[in-house]
């Protein structure tokens, strides 16, 4: 989980070579790359759900695990925001988009009488990784809950595979606040009469946090092939993801200090001037961003099966973003 964590950070480490932007460029760049995010975040929430198995048998059949993985916001609008702060998007990031971390632990049971199984997840960032961030000077939290039913349409035989449609409910929320080594950042505006104004921020933080709740429908194939079981499906997200995200830190405005009555002031001027900022107060400014239309993915991948271990390996893809992503997990199964 720390190393996930760590090169979702670097995309904010990364910043600390810039001392001024234009606002509106760093909006326009920042909102683009929420965006995406937010799209991403739906499906992000997955984590756990889909087990190679397409559906794991009815009671006495259990299991339970540990999976993490990633899934990537788009290069374009990462490549969007790095440009806008002046600076070069790190080789790690041109090919894949900056990847979002995830992680669950995930337990399911067959069901009673029908042909179906349920499935539980959980994950928060335990107090030893937010220490260890916290020691780095990283603020970060994450919390995932979930469920989901499957129901099996087709039993596996000698000839035909596992077919099951599932139906779940995803919650994630998180956060991220980087201490930025830039000294002063200073953002230039003109307002309502072409005005030009600045923005110094002094010592700023980082800060990006987000939230999504999602319910994913599911359609998956599966075939165990001695000791390994292949197995593909379509996912449907349906929700609302938000991603909210800005400079947090003391602020000087035309070289003079703001007070409360100031910011509100200022926040008027920034949206006369066209600006969407979802905070703005004495001790920074939030862009925010939100997506709430479905989003369609394909996934699949393969298990490794030893006895009551399995190792699942799966990849996904998303046609409307051109993204992907990728989650491994190991779990005891019965």
């Amino acid at each position: 989980m720390k190393r996930l964590i760590v090169v979702a950070l670097i995309v904010l480490a990364a910043v600390g070579a810039w001392a001024q932007t234009d606002l509106a460029q760093f909006q326009a760049g920042f909102q683009a790359f929420a965006e995406d995010m937010a799209k991403t975040l739906s499906y992000n929430a997955t984590v756990g759900n889909n087990w190679s198995d397409a559906y794991i048998g009815q009671f006495p059949h259990f299991g339970a695990g540990v999976a993490v993985g990633a899934t990537g916001v788009p290069v374009d609008s990462v490549e969007g925001l790095f440009t806008a702060m002046g600076i070069t998007l790190p080789t790690e990031f041109q090919e894949t988009g900056l990847p979002i971390p995830s992680a669950a632990l995930a337990a399911r049971i067959g069901g009673f009488v029908l042909p179906f199984d349920l499935g539980l997840k959980a994950m928060i960032l335990p107090p030893e990784a937010t220490g260890w961030l916290s020691s780095a000077g990283v603020g970060a939290d994450y919390k995932l809950f979930g469920g989901n039913v499957r129901i099996g349409l087709v039993k596996e035989g000698t000839l035909f595979p596992d077919v099951s449609l599932g139906a779940g409910y995803n919650r994630l929320t998180g956060s991220m606040l980087k201490t930025l080594d830039v000294g002063t950042a200073t953002f230039t505006y003109e307002d309502e009469s072409a005005t030009s104004h600045t923005l110094e921020v002094s010592d700023p933080d980082m800060a990006l946090n987000w939230t999504t709740d999602s319910f994913d429908f599911t359609l998956q194939v599966s075939k165990k092939i001695l000791f390994i079981r292949p197995f593909v499906g379509a996912g449907y997200s349906m929700g609302k993801s938000t991603v909210n995200g800005g400079m947090m830190a003391e602020m000087l405005y035309d070289s003079a200090p703001i007070d409360a009555a100031t910011a509100e002031s200022i926040k008027a001027e920034l949206e006369a001037a066209g600006y969407d900022m979802s905070e703005f107060t004495t001790e920074g400014f939030m862009f925010a961003a939100e997506h709430a239309d479905p989003v369609f993915r394909l996934y699949g991948g393969l298990s490794l099966e030893l006895l009551f271990l399995a190792l699942d390996l799966q990849a996904q893809y998303v046609p409307a973003t051109k993204s992907f992503g990728a989650n491994a997990m190991l779990r005891f199964q019965l």
